[in-house]
């Protein structure tokens, strides 16, 4: 199989083209176009889109399908066989305004559709081999190595009043009131109060507990974290694309070998 494609600096080239191949009997099905969207007037068979480094663009069915499955426009080319140098190329022709066309063929149409991509396009045309390079991705797994913050547990710290009995001795003082009758014998003097009516009154006190509370700080409890690093070792696999390269030998090698 191959791929031709071709520029055109003109839209009405490009499908001039395309009328072209289809008389050779290529399927407008499978002839894909790509074109600015500045120089591209709508039509049916076209959709817009955005592309990245080119701008709005205007694709046909069979480029659509090409442009999504490889990511872009750059990825498209690759696809397509296009080396990078005529990739940036087609890139900058379509963003002045150019178009791309390009169809897959069998070998034995290759002339005949270069020769009418010639008649239209401002450019050389180019027919390349699908099949010329087979890419194989070898592909090494890389470990990465993140932090998360887990719980390593911790401490509650909880109080609780309670009452405990307490005793505790004071000395209080009281007093009495005692009367005592003595018989004496002696004349008046003048500290008596003599025949006059009177009433004397002495009073006794006495001291009672009085009992008062005042809370104290006694102890302290403190809480507060302690941070120390550790280097740990992680330990895994990662995976990695191995390829072998064995010889296939041709068919006829293979029939000497069973004759002889």
């Amino acid at each position: 199989m191959k791929t031709v494609f071709g520029l055109f600096s003109d839209v009405s080239q490009a499908r001039s083209a395309v009328g072209g191949l289809s008389r050779i009997g290529l399927s407008r099905n499978t002839i894909g176009l790509l074109s600015s969207a500045k120089g591209e007037s709508q039509s049916a068979d076209m959709s817009l889109l955005e592309l990245p480094d080119i701008g709005k663009v205007s694709a046909n069915a069979p480029m659509l399908e090409l442009l999504r499955s490889r990511g872009g426009i750059a990825g498209a080319l690759e696809g397509l066989g296009v080396s990078k140098s005529d990739a940036q190329r087609c890139i900058e022709l379509i963003r002045r305004g150019g178009t791309l066309e390009a169809v897959t063929i069998e070998d034995n149409k290759e002339a005949d559709a270069l020769a009418i991509m010639q008649q239209y396009s401002s450019t050389e045309p180019k027919a390349l081999d699908r099949e010329r390079d087979l890419v194989i991705p070898v592909i090494d797994e890389e470990l990465e190595i993140g932090k998360r913050e887990i719980d390593a547990g911790g401490v509650r710290v909880s109080t609780h009043v309670t009452a405990v009995p307490v005793e505790k001795t004071v000395t209080v003082r009281e007093e009495h009131i005692r009367v005592e009758r003595r018989t004496v014998d002696r004349p008046i003097d003048d500290r008596d109060e003599v025949f006059r009516d009177q009433s004397i009154e002495m009073k006794a006190s006495s001291e009672e507990p009085v009992v008062a509370k005042r809370a104290r700080v006694v102890e302290e409890i403190r809480v507060h974290k302690d941070s120390n690093e550790r280097v740990q070792t992680i330990q895994d696999k990662v995976r990695h694309t191995d390829v072998s390269v064995s010889e296939i030998p041709a068919a006829d090698m293979r029939i000497r070998r069973k004759t002889s």
